[in-house]
């Protein structure tokens, strides 16, 4: 370090004021860099927290909008009248009794269940038969699965008991160990882990739009059985960043939903559950496995059950970090290339006068006087360049003429700069009216300018003879809104526009000068409760595009003169290039007669969507 600073010391001037300004930037930008990367390592994770709570969330809304959908079917079940009908003249030792009744009561529970995607099988047990068993509720799913043997004495049983009639959840298990099937116990098999909703049918149900009550000795259970899928379906690439996991706990911590099938049916430990179970959503930085992690949570209001997103804070910064250090890198070698110039120039203005100085005298010595100072510097300096510049008199009146040459060279290049009227000047300009005329109250100025600016993009956007139907009607708007401004709220606009026919090809502006012709001629004498509609739908292998008003109206000659004359251009030009482009069965047919307004509609064939923008 001391011979270094030696050699700096013993170095040349210009080397001295270099070094200074190296150190000084890199001293600057690290402290900037690491100030700057703090800031925004804490914005971009708070951002990636409320985007990942707010997917949570969302995600929960509609797994608790399938289970309402699937609790509401329940409650009609088990108020239905046919199935109270079915059992009440069961005898459940007559065998053949049971097996028809079970034939009615798949019917049954197809009414009710059948269109649903999320349930895998839905029976109905007592401690005698299971019903349903075959049933085509949902039959792509449909499974004979429960034994009829020991049901009573299951767990699932004595949930359904407990609830008294209420429908209940029942975590995921797994079916070997819920209904005693050792020889299950070790095979993969479709259903091994399900979680279901069970409701014990009390008695009573509507009859007629009387409440009846039908008196069951052996209450029957109606049980839904459902997959983990119904959990992963909705979760899939909601959350795609790498090292996340997405599971579903009860209250107790028992796995309901895990992407590891393994953990399903089994307690997690997951630090303060309570807590989250009580705050319902949020999120939350916890210490999982010693490390920690963003956890988003959300508990359905139906189940109880707590949805929970874990991802690794480094997962959602990674990419952030990336293109910081790619931007730090380029930003840090432009401003070094900067600074390094910037010194090289500070520092010869030190150093090159003096050593100009050196050959100027000898080349004044030799003759010379192609070398001219500007007076700057010291008092000494200035002496010595004073009598340096009168002698070279002639030299400073030619570099005087090549300064102002230069000087006007630069004037007429910002004149034609100046003269080169982009676009986006005009738009710009537009807006700044708007601004302006919002800041001073002006609303509808600002509404009209905003307007005119829509119309101008769109005129100067393509000169192509079709576009986007969405592109053309955002032209038509802005001329309705100055049009209607113009009549002073006496003319109502409506608009029926089907989403469908947005991306549909259309003639450019083929629609306004129809809407100009009514504004212009239909409109002309009326004061007040004008109506201008404006409507698209398909119509078989056709497009029409209608526009109505209530205004004057006209006779059957002035609409063949509007659509075939030579002094109505508009109209009749819109008809010729349609039939130009479509052929002679498409164009534009007017419907009118005088005091009753005028409808015209403008058909053209079903086309493809354009496949960028037009």
């Amino acid at each position: 370090m001391k011979r270094i600073l030696q050699a700096v010391k013993e170095s040349r001037l210009h080397t001295k004021l270099l070094s200074t300004y190296i150190f000084l930037l890199a001293v600057t930008i690290l402290v900037l860099s690491f100030s700057d990367y703090q800031l925004s390592r804490r914005t971009v994770l708070e951002m990636a927290k409320k985007d990942v709570f707010t997917i949570v969330k969302k995600n929960n809304e509609i797994l608790d909008a399938k289970f309402s959908r699937i609790r509401e079917m329940i409650y009609g079940f088990t108020e239905d009248a046919d199935f109270y009908d079915a059992f009440s003249h069961l005898h459940p030792a007559n065998r053949t009794e049971v097996l028809t009744a079970d034939l009615r009561i798949k019917g049954i529970l197809d009414k009710y269940f059948a269109q649903s995607q999320d349930l895998y099988s839905v029976q109905v047990a007592t401690s005698y038969f299971i019903f349903g068993t075959a049933s085509s509720a949902n039959s792509e799913h449909a499974k004979n699965f429960i034994p009829m043997q020991g049901f009573s004495d299951t767990e699932i049983s004595r949930i359904a008991r407990r609830g008294s009639g209420k429908t209940e959840w029942v975590p995921t298990y797994d079916f070997a160990e819920m209904y005693r099937v050792p020889y299950l116990k070790d095979m993969d098999y479709d259903y091994k882990y399900l979680f279901s909703a069970v409701s014990m049918i009390q008695g009573t149900y509507f009859k007629g739009t009387f409440r009846a009550y039908s008196d069951m000795q052996d209450k029957p259970i109606l049980i839904l059985n459902f997959k983990d899928s119904l959990f992963s379906g909705v979760f899939a690439g909601s959350i795609p960043v790498s090292g996340s996991t997405y599971f579903v706990v009860d209250g107790t911590g028992r796995v309901v939903s895990h992407p590891d099938r393994s953990l399903l049916a089994k307690p997690i430990d997951l630090p303060a559950l309570q807590e989250l179970m009580n705050t319902k959503n949020g999120v939350r930085m916890l210490d999982i496995g010693g490390k920690k992690q963003v956890v988003a949570f959300s508990r359905s209001e139906i189940t109880g059950w707590l949805s929970l997103a874990v991802i690794p804070p480094g997962e959602l910064l990674e990419p952030v970090i990336r293109q910081y250090v790619r931007n730090l890198i380029v930003s840090v070698g432009l401003i070094t290339l900067l600074f390094i110039s910037l010194s090289f120039f500070l520092s010869r203005t030190i150093t090159l006068p003096l050593r100009n100085m050196i050959r100027a005298f000898v080349n004044t010595g030799e003759g010379r006087f192609d070398t001219r100072f500007e007076e700057t510097g010291s008092y000494e300096f200035k002496v010595l360049m004073k009598k340096y510049n009168d002698m070279n008199e002639n030299i400073r009146k030619l570099i005087q003429e090549n300064y102002e040459t230069h000087i006007r060279e630069q004037e007429a290049e910002i004149k034609a700069l100046n003269l080169q009227l982009d676009p986006h000047f005009m738009y710009n300009t537009l807006n700044m009216v708007s601004l302006m005329s919002l800041e001073k109250g002006e609303s509808e100025i600002s509404e009209v300018v905003v307007s005119l600016s829509n119309m101008l993009k769109h005129m100067v956007k393509t000169e192509a003879a079709v576009v986007r139907f969405k592109d053309d009607l955002t032209y038509l708007e802005g001329y309705v809104t100055i049009m209607s401004k113009r009549f002073e709220g006496a003319i109502r606009v409506e608009y029926e526009i089907d989403p469908g026919m947005l991306e549909d090809e259309v003639p450019k502006f083929f629609l306004q000068p129809i809407v100009e012709n009514a504004f212009v001629h239909g409109f002309k004498r009326l004061k007040k409760d004008g109506v201008l509609r404006i409507s698209c739908y398909e119509n078989g292998d056709r497009r029409v595009f209608r526009i109505e008003d209530n205004g004057s109206g006209m006779d059957n000659a002035k609409r063949v003169d509007l659509l075939q004359g030579e002094r109505h251009v508009g109209l009749s030009n819109v008809n010729r290039r349609i039939r130009i482009l479509y052929g002679e069965p498409y164009g534009l047919t007017i419907e009118s007669a005088p005091g009753e307004g005028t409808a015209v509609s403008v058909t053209l064939p079903l086309s493809g969507r354009l496949g960028g923008t037009a």
